[in-house]
This record gives C-alpha cells, sequence and structure tokens, in this order.
C-alpha cells in the first residue's frame, strides 16, 4: 500500500512541471526561454514568422533577417531583438519592415533615444510624415560619460521622447548642427530602445541595441492556439485613424508555464 502512494505522489509532482515548448522541442536556447508559440526547430513554433534559430546557443528570429532574440515576454506579448542603431548623417535611412509579419514596434515598451553632441534626430512614418524627434544642445562641454540613463537624459548629449503610436516600420534622419559652427559634424545615433534596458545601460559605444516589438494574434492564428484561460481582445493604434485588433489569452491568477499550450498551464 505503501508502496502505490509514493508512485501516485510521484507523479502528481511530475504532472505539475510548467512546459512551454511543444512536446518534443526545446525551451530554451543558451539563457533565453523560447516559449510557445515561437519554437526552435521544424514544427515547434506556430508558423514561420515564430521559428527561431538556434546557433552557438544564440536565439535568431529567422523570419526577421536573423535578430537576435534577448528575450520573450509571454504574458504581455513582446519580444526583446537586437536592433542596430540608425547613425547616417543626413540622410533618411528605414528601419526593418514589420509590416507582413505579425510584429509590431511596440509604442508603450520603447522609448525613442537620440545620443550626440549638438544635433538633431527625426523619426518619420512611410508617408514621410514627423512622428517624433528631439536634440541636443551645442555647449562647450562635450563630454559624455558613455551611459545612457533616460531618466537623467535631458538635451545633453542625449534626448528622449516616446513614439505617440505603434508602429510597421518607420525611417529616420539624423543631423548634426556642429558642422555649422565649424565642428567635425558628426551627428550622433538614434534608436528605439526597450524601456527594461533604459536606466545604467552602457549602450553609447555599441552599435546594436534592445528594442520591444509587440507580437499579435490575428483571427486566423487564434483558431490554432489553445487557451488555458480565457480569450480577449484589444485596439491597438496605428495612427492616421488605422486600428488593429488582436487577440491574446488572459488567464485569472499568477501562473507558471504557457497557457498557449493544452498542457502547459499550472496554477
Amino acid at each position: 500500500m505503501g508502496w502505490i502512494i509514493v508512485i501516485l505522489l510521484s507523479s502528481t509532482t511530475l504532472g505539475s512541471v510548467p512546459k512551454y515548448a511543444k512536446t518534443g522541442c526545446n525551451d530554451t536556447c543558451g539563457n533565453v526561454r523560447i516559449p510557445f508559440p515561437f519554437g526552435i526547430g521544424a514544427n515547434c513554433s506556430l508558423n514561420e514568422w515564430y521559428n527561431v534559430d538556434c546557433k552557438s546557443l544564440t536565439p535568431y528570429l529567422s523570419s526577421l533577417n536573423q535578430l537576435e532574440v534577448l528575450d520573450v515576454d509571454l504574458e504581455n506579448r513582446r519580444v526583446t531583438i537586437k536592433m542596430q542603431k540608425f547613425s547616417n548623417c543626413s540622410q533618411t535611412t528605414k528601419s526593418v519592415d514589420l509590416g507582413s509579419s505579425p510584429f509590431l514596434y511596440s509604442k508603450s515598451q520603447n522609448t525613442f533615444v537620440y545620443e550626440g553632441y549638438c544635433g538633431v534626430a527625426v523619426m518619420m512614418d512611410n508617408h514621410g510624415s514627423v512622428l517624433t524627434g528631439c536634440s541636443t544642445t551645442c555647449s562647450n562641454d562635450t563630454t559624455t560619460s558613455g551611459i545612457i540613463d533616460t531618466s537623467n537624459c535631458f538635451g545633453i548629449s542625449c534626448c528622449v521622447t516616446d513614439i505617440p503610436q505603434y508602429l510597421e516600420s518607420y525611417s529616420m534622419n539624423l543631423t548634426g548642427m556642429e558642422s555649422q559652427m565649424g565642428g567635425d559634424g558628426a551627428c550622433g545615433s538614434a534608436y528605439l530602445l526597450d524601456n527594461s534596458y533604459t536606466e545604467g545601460s552602457n549602450l553609447s559605444h555599441q552599435s546594436y541595441v534592445p528594442t520591444s516589438l509587440q507580437w499579435i494574434i490575428s483571427d486566423g492564428d487564434q483558431d490554432q492556439l489553445s487557451c488555458s484561460g480565457a480569450w480577449d481582445s484589444v485596439v491597438i493604434d496605428l495612427g492616421n485613424g488605422t486600428q488593429m485588433n488582436y487577440w491574446y489569452c488572459y488567464t485569472f491568477s499568477t501562473i507558471e508555464g504557457n497557457p498557449y499550450l493544452t498542457d502547459g498551464y499550472d496554477q
């Protein structure tokens, strides 16, 4: 009788282990957890947009030009990727276009950052209309600390501002004003920075920065997903009167595991 009790307890314990990937699929690449609907390898993701290549213990989104994945936030439906800074002077540079994908540049999770002495950065939509921008002062002190802390970034060597809407793509134009005053004409760099990485991040001397993408569950994708809680919908603003509706799995309590898998939810 004692043996039967031990076996039952062991089975219950094993059954409560949180699960994040589909059966037979790895749920981590290096130090990054890759939960479904993302997946590593064939038949492990919801569709090709969520395919992740794990190379030398580093994950990459194969559908988006092999952008490196830094984090996947299952609860808030965000994926943080490494994005190259914009640094071309007096030349409009376009971002990676997410238009046909289930991803958007997150309005709520990203901050627009310009770093540079005596310059201006302007972000524009696909039609050339200005979305936002900021500038830094031209002073006698050109010393920078090398640390971009957006809580202390008020126009001396760096400036920050919010972005007005979720974006499928955007373009950037940088101008170095120092050249008009006889300086070297450097124009600095601009980028969208994931808010989780803002304070105390040493990003000034790096060419890539963490940027947050919102992933969108469409009507078609919802039909192929499970939900251990209840489906709910959100409407987000894309600007110019355009709105997008998407789904998410709402769970009623703090959970471990993956609510998008029938066997991945543990209350």
